[in-house]
């Protein structure tokens, strides 16, 4: 089995009820591999380290999981898919003028923006395939490549 690496964002139902009180729900229903976060009024965000055979069943199993513990959940999004140079840059633990600077010689080779402006956006398996055809090494996680396009048909099957 692998460690897959996610976090799941959800819109809880009722927001006049102190979020913590679900921390024990989502601790029994098998949410014990993440770290909870409340900060956002309204939501809350679980950061996974599910141990798993495949990303698509180690982020299924945790939306599944999330939702028996919070029946009406609504999930905003699951992550890492939608980045930004500055995003990308910190994932992969290099510089942002390094990214920028590898964008702007392979601009050819870069997938279209998901949104152009300020700061311009892509999908992250999307960007990860690229890099890693222009690089043409295996540095890339393979376990992220995965995640990161599970993520995606996620938040894609959300909408």
């Amino acid at each position: 089995m692998k460690n897959y690496d996610f976090e799941l964002i959800f819109k809880v139902p009722n927001i006049s009820k102190d979020i913590n009180e679900y921390l024990d729900s989502l601790y029994e229903s098998a949410c014990d591999d993440a770290i909870i976060s409340t900060g956002q009024f309204g939501m809350i965000a679980l950061s996974f380290s599910r141990e798993s055979n495949s990303a698509n069943e180690a982020i299924k199993s945790a939306i599944t999981d999330v939702k028996k513990a919070i029946k009406d959940a609504k999930l905003v999004e699951a992550t890492p898919d939608i980045v930004s140079i500055s995003d990308v840059a910190s994932i992969l633990g290099y510089s942002r003028q390094y990214i920028r600077k590898l964008f702007e010689e392979n601009i050819s080779y870069l997938p279209t923006p998901i949104h152009i402006g300020n700061p311009s956006i892509w999908h992250l398996n999307e960007i990860l395939s690229c890099i890693k055809e222009i690089k043409k090494n295996k540095d890339i996680n393979e376990l992220l490549f995965e995640v990161s396009r599970v993520t995606k048909e996620v938040n894609r099957s959300r909408v």
